[in-house]
Order: C-alpha cells, then structure tokens, then sequence
C-alpha cells in the first residue's frame, strides 16, 4: 500500500524583471514504495525519473526500472552480506557496488547484477570505503578511512574496471581524528567544473579538492567538529555554482546544525544563514525546481534560496536521497528499508 504525505509552503521570491515579490505555493508529497527489504539502505543512484539503485546492508541491492512501482532485488556478488553503503550507477545495466567495513571490496556489472566482477579488494582488516563518485564516464574515485596514518583516496581512468590508491604525498596529512563518513555513500561531490570534492569530520572539519584526483588540497570550514562522530556527512554541487554540505553529529540527532556553503568553487566555505533542523546525513540539489533537500534521522529540510532559509516538510528518517537529473522528483531510503519519492512542484 503508498501511501502519501502532502506538505504545502508558502514562500515569497523576487521578480528581478518585473522588480516586485510575489507568492509561491511549494507542494511536496512523500510516496511510500513497496520495498523488498528491511535491511539499512545507505547507497543510491539514480539515473532518471524511472531508473534508479540503492544499496545497504546485508548485501542488499535494488533496483527500479518503473519510477518506484516494482523494485527488484538483484542477485550480491559472489553470496556475500557485505553492507554496500555506496552505489555509482552508469547505465540500466552497468554498475559499481562499494563496501564498508571488511573485506573492503568494489565490484562491477555490465548486465544488471546478474553477474558480478571483483575490481578491486582490500583485505586490511582496518579497510573502510566511505563512497564513489565519477565525473564522467571514465574518471572516478572512491575514498576510504585513514590506514596505517594516511588517508585512501581510490582513482580510476577507465570507468571502474580498475583502480589505483593515489600515493600519499599527493594527499594532505590527516589529522589525528580525521575521517569521511558512509552514512549516505555521498562525501563526495564533482563541481560544476568538473572538481572533486570530499567531505571530512573529526577534530576539525576540512574538504579536500582536486581537479583531476590525482593531487588534492585542504581546505577547513566552519562545520561543527571536535569529535569523531562530528563533521561533513555528504556534499553536493548545484551545477550552477553552489556547493553545499551538511552534517553535524548523529549522536545527537535532534541538535540544530548549520551547513556550510561554497559560492567560489571551493575556495571559501560559509555556514548558511539558516540552521538546518538537524543531524543530516545526506543532501542534494533538483536543478529544475531551485531547491535543495536534506534529510536525516528526524527529518527533512528544504531552502529554496541556497539554505538563507530552511523549512522542516517532513519528521520522516531517512538516511540517503537523490534527485533524478533534471527533475524535480528524488528517491530516498532509510535504515528499516524502507522507500519513499519525493516529490517536489511549484505552483505560480
């Protein structure tokens, strides 16, 4: 059964041209999906308003190829229950699964799961891979908590079918509690120029950058931090210049938290005017509304002015999301399982 959840706002925007306010009626409906499972979804990728995947834990991995109707499970490589926080989809058929934890392990399928083949596998009983995103459709990284001292930074050249550790002089020394978080397969996120960025908590909160994934820089913000639960837990790019983060400390869920925003791609960061309602694990951008979407244990917000405003429109937990390409409709998962749509029209 779906059922549906209808939040209405009632906002005021600026009409440069005609000089005057006017009042927008912003609708919002949350859809329940039939979901295949119960285990913790944490991975996503969605290719358009009909295809998308997710994954979580359990070896858990999904896929819809009618909006949301029907959701298939599809076959976990070799019988594994690894808990796949991170999921880089190319097409319907072609995909990349990352695990968390041990063994770390990246597979990939060019037939839609029915097959999988290992590309990657780390077997360091301290490996951890955090989350994978790709610039086009060769280039891509995957980063994963600190071993031996150094962060681990994944690239690859050619689309995934191999990857290579960057060397850690290209790579700024971690601090003594710095790590990225997979709570939502989304610390990192690829600029309207084509930059990669990722997020970090711990003691201090820094996002790394780098135009091609070979050599980073660090650059600190002004997200919360002090402890290992603190930090930057996923970051998104508008493709019109903003970049945005959230996070703040899932320990305490129901704490308010600023994001933080980039209006220089990246070389300066700010905490938006507003707080967001908050631990939030997980945001992303609809380019064809305006509007940004963040969501977390006790909700979900949304700023349609780049977060000088934030407004709760649901108490529903999730802990990952994402906006199909172009439209104003995003999926999202949760830690039972569960599936929603979100989505978002605009009413002049």
């Amino acid at each position: 059964m779906r059922i549906i959840y209808i939040f209405l706002l009632f906002t005021t925007i600026s009409c440069v041209k005609k000089q005057h306010k006017k009042d927008v009626e912003l609708k919002v409906e949350l859809i329940n999906q039939v979901s295949p499972t119960t285990k913790s979804l944490r991975g996503i990728s969605v290719l358009d308003s009909e295809t998308a995947f997710m994954s979580g834990a359990g070896g858990t991995i999904l896929k819809t190829a009618d909006g949301g109707v029907n959701w298939m499970q599809l076959n976990a490589p070799d019988n594994d229950s690894l808990d796949y926080r991170s999921i880089y989809a190319f097409s319907k058929n072609t995909a990349i699964i990352v695990s968390a934890g041990f063994p770390a392990r990246v597979y990939k399928t060019s037939n839609s799961g029915k097959s999988w083949n290992l590309v990657y596998e780390n077997n360091d009983s301290a490996a951890f891979l955090n989350s994978i995103a790709f610039k086009n459709e060769k280039e891509g990284i995957i980063m994963g908590d600190q071993l031996k001292g150094r962060h681990v930074i994944l690239r690859t050249g050619n689309g995934g079918e191999t990857w290579k550790r960057i060397d850690s002089i290209d790579v700024p020394k971690p601090l003594r509690v710095e790590n990225a978080f997979a709570a939502s397969g989304s610390c990192i996120a690829i600029s309207k120029t084509g930059r990669f960025f990722i997020g970090f908590g711990g003691e201090n909160t820094r996002i790394f950058s780098s135009v091609n994934g070979y050599k980073w820089k660090a650059k600190t913000t002004p997200m919360v931090h002090g402890t290992a639960s603190r930090g930057i837990y996923s970051i998104a790019a508008s493709g019109k210049g903003q970049i945005m983060a959230v996070g703040g400390d899932y320990t305490y869920p129901d704490s308010s938290y600023f994001p933080i925003i980039s209006l220089t791609n990246g070389k300066s960061w700010v905490n938006t005017k507003a707080k967001a309602s908050g631990y939030r694990s997980v945001i992303d951008y609809s380019q064809k509304n305006n509007v940004w979407l963040t969501g977390g244990t006790n909700g979900i917000d949304l700023s349609q002015d780049h977060g000088k405003n934030w407004s709760k429109i649901s108490n529903y937990n999730i802990n990952t999301l994402q906006f199909a390409p172009n439209s104003s409709r995003a999926f999202a998962g949760n830690s039972k399982g569960e599936i929603v749509i979100i989505e978002v029209s605009i009413k002049n």
